[in-house]
C-alpha cells in the first residue's frame, strides 16, 4: 500500500475518533455551563427576594421601635408633674430625656412643646453626645407643619412625618440631614390637651442600615417614595428630588430625577404591584412595598418650606415606600462569563488531549489494520489450498443426506469427485469374494465429456497387485505410473499400455461387511496428488461407507414398514368393524329393551285407562241424576228435619252440586291425557312395525318431545328451554319409524345436554337476555327428499370436535354422562338404513345445527350416503 493511501487512511481514522469525542466533550461543557447559569439565576433571585423582604421587616421594626419610645416619653411622671405645675420638674425631665438620648442614639432632638408651640424641654444630639438646650435657646415652633399636624390628634394617636430633609432657617440643612418626626399630643389628668412630645428620628440611621444590606453584593438597593423619588438611590445626586424646587437653583435639576424616568418599563410594573421580580433589558428588578404606619398613626405630605403647613393628610395605606433591588445586565452575566472563560480554557485543554489521543489511536488502528490485511492475505492463500476440499466434502454430505437410494448416492459421489478434482474419470466398484476368487463389479462411473476415447476398463481388474492392496485396505497413490517404484516392471508396462498415467485408489469398508473401491484416474496427462486431495478422498470413502450402511438400513426398514403398515391397516379395519358391531349390538339391545318396556307399560296402562275413561261417562250421568233427585227432594220438602239440615250444611251441598260436575270433567280430561301419552309411547317404540312403511315424521318428533318434556320444562332450578317447531308441508316418508325416532331422541337429547351445560356457566341475567332455544324445522330439500333440522343456540363446537362427532365411543360429556354411541348409531341409521345423510354445522359461540336428509321413497336414493361435515349454508 502506498504512503499516500496510508496517510489518507490515517487522517480519516483520526477525524473519525477526534470529531465525535470533541463534540461529546463540547456538549458536556455546554451542559455544565447551562446548568451553572441556571443555578446562579435561581440563587440570585432567591437572595434578592430575601434582601428586600428583610429590609421591609427592618424598616417596619425601626418605625415600631420609635413609636414605642415616643409613647414611653409621653407617659413620663416628670412630664405629668410639669403639666400639674410642680416646680423643678423641668430639670428632672431634661435629665431623663438626656439619659434616654444617650442610650438610644437614634434621635437628633427630643422635645416637649406646650400648646402654644413653645419648646419647654429639648435635648439635642450633637457630635455623638446628647446635650440639654438652655431655656434661653428654646424656640417657638407653632408654625411648623409637624407641630400643627400632631396637635390636632386625639389622645393615643401618633403623627409620623414623611422621610425628608431637615430645613433650618428656611433652607435645606447642609450637609443633608434626613429626618422622620414622631409626635403625639400630651394630656393632663383632667384630659386637657397641654402640648406635644416630638422625636426627630435620624433618617440617616435607617438609610445607612439599608446601604449595608446591599454592600458587597452585585445588586444595588433603592428606597423610593410613593411618587418614585429616590430616598436612597444608586447615585447620591439622584436622591431627594421631591425636596427641591426652582428656589434652590444649584439643586433644581434633582426635581426631574425619578426612578420612573430612569427605568420607565420597570416603574410601570413596580408602581402597580405590591411585590415581585422580573427581568427587562435594563436588568433584573426585585421589589416590595413597605407600609410602616400602624392603625391609629397619622401622617401628611409635609411642607417644602420651614414655616409652611402640610399640603395633605395621608392615611396608613397612602404612607408607603418601595424597596427595589436592581441587578444590571452586566452584573447578571459577569459571573457566568467568568465561568465560561474557565470552561473554554478547560475545553481547549481537553480538545488538545483528545487530539493527541486520537492521533495515537488512529496510528495504532491503521497499523493494526495493515497487519490484519497482511494476515488476511496469508490466510487467503492458505484457505485457497483447502477450499476445494471443503467444497467437495460439503457437496457430498448434502447430496448423500438428500437421498437414501444407494445407486443415487454412488452416482453422486463419483460425479462430484470427478468434477471437483478435475480428473478424467472416477469409478466405484463393488468387490465380490466367493470362495477363493475375487471379482470387481463396476457400479457407477463419471468421465470427462471432452475425453477423446474413454477407457473401457478398470486398472484393478487387470492388475493383481492392485487388487491385493485394495483387499488389505491400503490406499494407493501414483503420480506417475511409468516411474513409480512400488509397481514392478510388468505391472507398470501393463498400466501404461492401458493408457493410465496417474491413479488414486482407496477402499470403502462398510459395517455390514461389503467392500467397495473408489478409483480416480488420469490418462491425458500426469497428475500430482496433493496430501489434501488424498485426505479428501479418504474422508469421502469414510462418508460413503456410512451412507451405504444407512441406505441398507433404510431399505430394510422400508420393507419392515410396508409389512407393518399392511398389518396395521388390517387390524384397524377389523377394529372398526368390531366397534361398529359392538355399537350396533349395544344400541339394538338398548332400544329393544326400551321398546319392550315402553310397549309393556303402554299395554298395561292402556286397559285400566280405557276402563276408567269408558266408565266416566256413566258416572257423570249417574251423578247428574242423583243431583237432580236431591234438588227435587228439596223443592218438594222444604222443611227438612234438623238432622238432615245439619248434614246438608256440613257437606256444603250447594258447593258440592256445583263442583262435582267440574271434577268429573277434569277426570275425563286427565284420562284422555293418559291415553294420548300411551299412544305416543307406542308410536315412539313402533315394535309392531319392523318393516319400512310410509310414516308421518311430525308424529315421531312430537312423540319424542313428549317423552323428553320433563327435561325442558322450567323449574325452580332449571331455567327451561323453549321448543320452536317450524313444520313444513311434507308428505309421508318411507322409513323405519322406530329407528328414525331413535335418531330424533339422540339429537334432541344432545341439544338439551349442551344447553344445560352452557346455562351452568352463564349468569341469570345472561340467560334472561338470551334464553335457551331449540328449533325443529322440516322442509323439502329437493322434490324427492326432505330435511329435518335441529338447531340450538348453545356454546357450539370446535372444528376438531366436529371431525370426530360420528366416531363410535367419542363423547365430550363427563364420565358417566354419555357413551359416545348416540351420534354414531344415528349416522348409521340415516346413512345405511335409510340411504340418507347427516351432518353438523357449528362454530364456537354460534350454537349447533344438525341436518338429517332422507329420501321420501327408498326407490330414489341420495347420490352420496356418507356422513358429511359441511360449512354453514
Amino acid at each position: 500500500m502506498s504512503p499516500q493511501i496510508q496517510s489518507r487512511i490515517l487522517i480519516r481514522h483520526f477525524l473519525t475518533i477526534f470529531l465525535p469525542l470533541s463534540a461529546f466533550v463540547g456538549s458536556v461543557v455546554g451542559a455544565i455551563y447551562y446548568q451553572q447559569v441556571q443555578t446562579e439565576k435561581v440563587v440570585l433571585k432567591t437572595n434578592e427576594l430575601g434582601k428586600v423582604d428583610l429590609q421591609k421587616k427592618v424598616i417596619s421594626g425601626d418605625f415600631h421601635s420609635a413609636v414605642s419610645d415616643l409613647i414611653v416619653i409621653s407617659k413620663e411622671n416628670e412630664l405629668q408633674k410639669i403639666l400639674e405645675g410642680v416646680d423643678g420638674e423641668k430639670q428632672a425631665l431634661s435629665r431623663e430625656l438626656l439619659s434616654f438620648s444617650q442610650y438610644k442614639k437614634l434621635y437628633d432632638q427630643i422635645r416637649f412643646l406646650d400648646g402654644s408651640g413653645k419648646e419647654v424641654v429639648r435635648v439635642n444630639f450633637k457630635k455623638g453626645e446628647p446635650v440639654i438646650v438652655p431655656e434661653e435657646k428654646l424656640q417657638m415652633q407653632a408654625k411648623r407643619y409637624w407641630f400643627n399636624d400632631t396637635l390636632r390628634l386625639n389622645e393615643g394617636e401618633v403623627f409620623v412625618s414623611p422621610l425628608d430633609l431637615n430645613i433650618d432657617q428656611g433652607k435645606i440643612e447642609q450637609p443633608f440631614k434626613p429626618m422622620i418626626r414622631f409626635g403625639t399630643p400630651v394630656f393632663d389628668r383632667r384630659g386637657q390637651k397641654r402640648g406635644i412630645v416630638v422625636l426627630n428620628y435620624f433618617g440617616a440611621k435607617l438609610l445607612d442600615n439599608f446601604n449595608q444590606a446591599f454592600a458587597n453584593v452585585p445588586s444595588q438597593g433603592m428606597l423610593l417614595n410613593a411618587d418614585g423619588y429616590w430616598l436612597k438611590g444608586a447615585k447620591s445626586e439622584d436622591e431627594w428630588g421631591f425636596m427641591f424646587s426652582d428656589v434652590y437653583d444649584e439643586l433644581r435639576l434633582r426635581k426631574n430625577r425619578t426612578f420612573g424616568k430612569a427605568f420607565p418599563q420597570a416603574w410601570q410594573q413596580i408602581s402597580q404591584k405590591e411585590s415581585g421580580q422580573f427581568l427587562t433589558a435594563e436588568g433584573m428588578f426585585t421589589f416590595t412595598t413597605v407600609y410602616p404606619l400602624l392603625e391609629g398613626q397619622k401622617s401628611s405630605t409635609g411642607a417644602g418650606q420651614a414655616f409652611a403647613p402640610s399640603q395633605n393628610q395621608t392615611d396608613t395605606k397612602s404612607y408607603y415606600w418601595k424597596i427595589v433591588s436592581w441587578v444590571s445586565p452586566e452584573m447578571l452575566t459577569t459571573k457566568s462569563n467568568r465561568f465560561l472563560s474557565q470552561l473554554l480554557l478547560l475545553y481547549a485543554g481537553l480538545v488538545g488531549l483528545i487530539g493527541i489521543g486520537s492521533w495515537l489511536l488512529a496510528r495504532a488502528s491503521v497499523n493494526r489494520q495493515m497487519a490484519q490485511l497482511e494476515l488476511r492475505q496469508s490466510e487467503a492463500q492458505l484457505r485457497e489450498l483447502v477450499e476445494r476440499e471443503k467444497i467437495l466434502k460439503t457437496r457430498l454430505s448434502s447430496q448423500i443426506r438428500n437421498s437414501l437410494d444407494l445407486n443415487t448416492i454412488l452416482s453422486t459421489v463419483v460425479g462430484e469427485v470427478r468434477e471437483l478434482l478435475q480428473i478424467d474419470r472416477c469409478q466405484f466398484l463393488w468387490c465380490h469374494q466367493e470362495d477363493e476368487s475375487t471379482s470387481f463389479e463396476l457400479s457407477q462411473q463419471a468421465c470427462a465429456t471432452d475425453l477423446p476415447e474413454p477407457l473401457g476398463c478398470s486398472p484393478i481388474q487387470n492388475v493383481e497387485a492392485l487388487s491385493e492392496a485394495v483387499l488389505q485396505g491400503n490406499l494407493l497413490c501414483f503420480d506417475d505410473i511409468a516411474t513409480d517404484p512400488w509397481l514392478d516392471f510388468k505391472n507398470r508396462n501393463l498400466l501404461v499400455t492401458l493408457g493410465f498415467k496417474s491413479l488414486l485408489i482407496v477402499s470403502v469398508q462398510t459395517q455390514s461387511g461389503r467392500l467397495g473401491v473408489i478409483v480416480c484416474e488420469h490418462s491425458r496427462a500426469l497428475r500430482s496428488w496433493s496430501d489434501d486431495e488424498v485426505e479428501l478422498i479418504r474422508g469421502v470413502a469414510d462418508q460413503l461407507a456410512i451412507a451405504i450402511d444407512q441406505a441398507q438400513l433404510y431399505n430394510q426398514s422400508r420393507a419392515a414398514t410396508v409389512a407393518a403398515t399392511t398389518q396395521a391397516e388390517q387390524l384397524n379395519q377389523v377394529l372398526h368393524n368390531l366397534k361398529q358391531t359392538q355399537a350396533q349390538l349395544i344400541q339394538t339391545e338398548k332400544m329393544s329393551s326400551l321398546g319392550q318396556l315402553v310397549a309393556g307399560v303402554a299395554h298395561e296402562i292402556n286397559n285400566p285407562v280405557n276402563f276408567i275413561y269408558g266408565n266416566l261417562t256413566h258416572v257423570s250421568e249417574y251423578t247428574l241424576g242423583l243431583l237432580e233427585l236431591v234438588e227435587l227432594y228439596q223443592n218438594s220438602n222444604p222443611n227438612s228435619t234438623p238432622e238432615i239440615q245439619a248434614h246438608i250444611e256440613a257437606i256444603d251441598l250447594d258447593f258440592m252440586a256445583e263442583d262435582l260436575p267440574k271434577i268429573l270433567v277434569s277426570m275425563k280430561m286427565g284420562a284422555n291425557r293418559i291415553r294420548e301419552i300411551v299412544l305416543s309411547l307406542r308410536n315412539f317404540s313402533r315394535l309392531d312395525e319392523a318393516d319400512m312403511k310410509p310414516v308421518n315424521i311430525h308424529e315421531g318428533i312430537d312423540s319424542t318431545l313428549l317423552i323428553l318434556q320433563n327435561r325442558f320444562k322450567q323449574t325452580s332450578v332449571n331455567p327451561g328451554i323453549e321448543i320452536v317447531k317450524v313444520y313444513g308441508d311434507i308428505p309421508l316418508v318411507d322409513c323405519y319409524a322406530g329407528q328414525l325416532n331413535q335418531v330424533f331422541m339422540n339429537l334432541i337429547s344432545n341439544a338439551i345436554d349442551a344447553l344445560d351445560s352452557y346455562n351452568s356457566q352463564r349468569t341469570l341475567e345472561d340467560i334472561k337476555a338470551n334464553p335457551s332455544q331449540i328449533v325443529i324445522r322440516t322442509e323439502f330439500r329437493n322434490p324427492d327428499r326432505i330435511t329435518i333440522q335441529i338447531v340450538d343456540n348453545g356454546p357450539g363446537m370446535t372444528e376438531i370436535v366436529k371431525q370426530r362427532l360420528f366416531d363410535p365411543f367419542f363423547t365430550t360429556k363427563p364420565a358417566g354422562k354419555g357413551t359416545g354411541l348416540g351420534l354414531a348409531i344415528s349416522a348409521q341409521i340415516v346413512a345405511e338404513q335409510h340411504n340418507g345423510a347427516i351432518w353438523c354445522i357449528s362454530e364456537p359461540g354460534q350454537g349447533a345445527e344438525f341436518w338429517v336428509e332422507i329420501p321420501i321413497s327408498q326407490s330414489s336414493k341420495l347420490a352420496s350416503t356418507n356422513v358429511a361435515t359441511l360449512s354453514r349454508i
